[in-house]
């Protein structure tokens, strides 16, 4: 799916954004979900776990909740620093639901992961990341593309960076989600923006897929839909997991005042 976002309200910067989720090549189902407010500049992927329709439930329930408190919210209602705060209340409110879900289905370990940007949408200057578990960010700025997050899981937490070198029983074992207590420590990341910067949140069933320098290389190609271009590469690849990508272009200009919101 692509969505452009141009115009005159000096509140709604420009933003082109690519987002996409696949089941993937080996799983039946899709336990994935993506949010994207454009004119709230606020941009969520969420990946599910909990086996039967318990990671489903999980990832849409965060979706849900983040979408559905900023629906009647206007962007100009809330500061930047509001902002966040909604955010994080809502991922909060989100793993209270999960918890007590699961609790009434007897499922043990049914969560999901989040990570979410948010943009300061008066200066464009600077966004912030919050996220709990190994969903991650990236950033593509000069044609080079840096990890904005660090992974909460036992591999990231032991120092191993390399998937060869990841034990059996560590690979995929994450050391924080939502959903898995009634309340989850969420991390905030500032990061700096500037025209032209490309922000690519995405679960992990990308970047097991794809290396970084074939990222890099793929987006670098400029393909006229990257978040296709990534997903189909990483199929191509075995698409071992559900893949989702959401890909947020900051653009020169302003944008209009009210846009669609895209969940799925």
């Amino acid at each position: 799916m692509t969505d452009s976002a141009r115009g005159t309200n000096p509140l709604r910067p420009s933003f082109r954004i690519h987002s996409r989720t696949d089941v993937g090549r080996r799983r039946k189902r899709n336990e994935d979900c993506l949010g994207v407010l454009q004119r709230h500049g606020v941009f969520v992927v969420a990946d599910g776990m909990g086996g039967v329709d318990g990671g489903d439930y999980s990832s849409r329930c965060v979706i849900d909740t983040i979408t559905e408190s900023f629906f009647s919210l206007q962007p100009e209602d809330l500061s930047y620093r509001s902002k966040l705060n909604l955010v994080e209340e809502c991922i909060n409110r989100a793993s209270a639901r999960i918890f007590e879900e699961a609790d009434r289905r007897g499922i043990h370990g049914m969560g999901t992961t989040v990570v979410v940007i948010c943009f300061n949408l008066q200066t464009m200057k600077d966004a912030c990341i919050l996220h709990a578990g190994d969903s991650r960010v990236y950033r593509r700025r000069n044609r080079a593309i840096d990890a904005l997050t660090r992974d909460h899981s036992m591999a990231a937490e032991s120092g191993l960076s390399d998937n060869a070198m990841i034990p059996i029983f560590m690979a995929g074992v994450i050391t924080r989600a939502v959903g898995v207590r009634d309340e989850v420590e969420v991390d905030r990341t500032p990061v700096d923006v500037r025209k032209g910067d490309q922000f690519l949140l995405c679960s992990d069933g990308l970047y097991n897929m794809l290396p970084l320098h074939q990222m890099t290389a793929l987006l670098n190609q400029a393909p006229e839909d990257p978040s296709a271009t990534l997903v189909n590469a990483a199929n191509d690849a075995g698409g071992f997991d559900n893949i989702t990508v959401v890909l947020v272009e900051v653009l020169e200009g302003e944008g209009p005042g009210n846009l669609d919101e895209t969940q799925y």
